[in-house]
């Protein structure tokens, strides 16, 4: 049940996302800066307080809502520039992509070994080695690790920030760092330590996070790809 509240708050997150795009509201622009300093905030916030969870179920949601702050980050800072909103569209279709591939695999380690502790998970890549290869991928993106998708929104997102200001481009360079820390964290439980637990992939399973970590990789290292789609949405 706490697994299945988990993927409908990510999906309930991206299409939220989509939809505000879509929708286009009207936004006064005196709301940028509020806007960015709430996404700043809940960024350090929910990563810091990520950092001491045992819970891999607390681990998604906690991941949904700072990629969620993202967006709202992204959004605050294209209104304090004088941007569409539009710029957030990068935000909300590389979580579409790394964080969909974060929460099949977790989903599937979740209903495999049926355990909530991260510590049971601790090791998974001595017997599971595509699985936990493509969750890091996807990890990485999330953390805004360069060379990844997701990084390239951000360095849109720093590039506008220091723009208004470059005491907010360092706050979200901060806020950053502290969520890059809450998804290593995870990297390196599954990655040290050893472990006899087998997990069974399906063939489709197998061919989706194949795609997934290969969009994720692809974009991060092919920027412009990223660039005229949001282009062509503006």
């Amino acid at each position: 049940m706490k697994l299945f509240l988990a993927i409908m708050l990510f999906l309930l997150a991206t299409a939220g996302m989509f939809f505000f795009l879509f929708e286009q509201p009207a936004v006064d622009p005196s709301l940028g800066f509020p806007l960015v300093m709430i996404g700043i905030l809940s960024i350090i916030a929910f990563s810091w307080a990520g950092l001491f969870q045992r819970s891999i179920i607390a681990y998604v949601v906690f991941s949904t809502i700072i990629q969620s702050a993202y967006f709202v980050l992204d959004a605050g800072s294209a209104i304090m520039i004088g941007k569409s909103v539009w710029f957030a569209f990068i935000q909300a279709l590389n979580f579409t992509i790394a964080g969909g591939l974060f929460m099949i695999v977790f989903a599937l380690f979740y209903s495999a070994i049926r355990k909530n502790d991260l510590v049971d998970y601790a090791g998974l890549y001595e017997k599971n080695k595509f699985l936990v290869f493509v969750l890091s991928l996807s990890c990485l993106s999330l953390g805004g690790m360069a060379g990844f998708n997701i990084f390239v929104g951000e360095f849109l997102l720093y590039s506008f920030l220091f723009e208004v200001h470059p005491a907010l481009a360092l706050s979200a360079i901060f806020a950053g760092l502290v969520c890059f820390l809450f998804y290593f964290r995870i990297c390196y439980t599954l990655l040290v330590h050893k472990s006899d637990k087998t997990i069974h992939v399906p063939f489709i399973v197998k061919l989706i996070a194949g795609v997934l970590g290969t969009l994720v990789v692809v974009l991060g290292v092919v920027p412009y790809i990223l660039l005229e789609i949001l282009e062509a949405v503006i």
